[in-house]
């Protein structure tokens, strides 16, 4: 039990670190951190399947995604810290946190959740029993995550996109980077 409290407050942390992290990179590695540590807490319930899953499809597959389109969106912008457009809202936004998780820790403490006396299921994290869960009624869910995964991954590359203002003589496209007009000898320019 102390381990998961150990593991507890160390995914406490690291979750704001996410939250507080200035930069995007920074931030992907903290959930790196909140990824592995809730791994753990899988370990210690018994559920080694979810663990390894864990680890193998968020800390690895979806935090490498994170990160290349972190970079995808940081690539060639200056490092400047841009100016508070509203005087004092990062501290309205400390004090505004600090409030509602008071709040919620108030709320927490004076109606604690009832026990759950019900055991844990056999075959809880195994192999069989995620298989399905996942390829039975919630495998369409699961189709739309990665759709929606997918989707802002596209997005994300669609925005990011760098053009060349320069227009061609025959159409007037704006051409992508990196795609260079060559003109006969002779041919008029405009």
């Amino acid at each position: 039990m102390v381990g998961f409290a150990v593991i507890g407050v160390l995914l406490v942390l690291a979750a704001i670190a996410v939250v507080v992290a200035r930069q995007p990179v920074h931030s992907a590695l903290a959930l790196i951190a909140v990824t592995m540590g809730l791994a753990m807490i899988y370990l210690i319930l018994s559920a080694e399947f979810l663990a390894v899953a864990q680890v193998i499809v968020y800390a690895g597959a979806i935090m490498v995604l994170f990160l290349f389109v972190v970079t995808l969106l940081t690539a060639g912008k200056e490092e400047t810290e841009s100016a508070d457009t509203l005087e004092g809202q990062r501290w309205a936004g400390v004090i505004l946190g600090l409030l509602v998780g008071g709040a919620l820790a108030v709320t927490a403490v004076l109606h604690p959740a009832p026990k759950i006396a019900a055991p844990v299921v056999a075959g809880f994290g195994g192999l069989h029993a995620v298989g399905q869960l996942l390829w039975g009624p919630a495998f369409v869910m699961l189709a739309a995550v990665g759709l929606m995964l997918l989707t802002g991954v596209v997005g994300v590359l669609m925005l990011n996109r760098p053009e060349v203002a320069e227009k061609n003589a025959g159409g007037g496209r704006t051409l992508p980077a990196g795609v260079t007009v060559v003109r006969a000898e002779g041919e008029d320019s405009a």
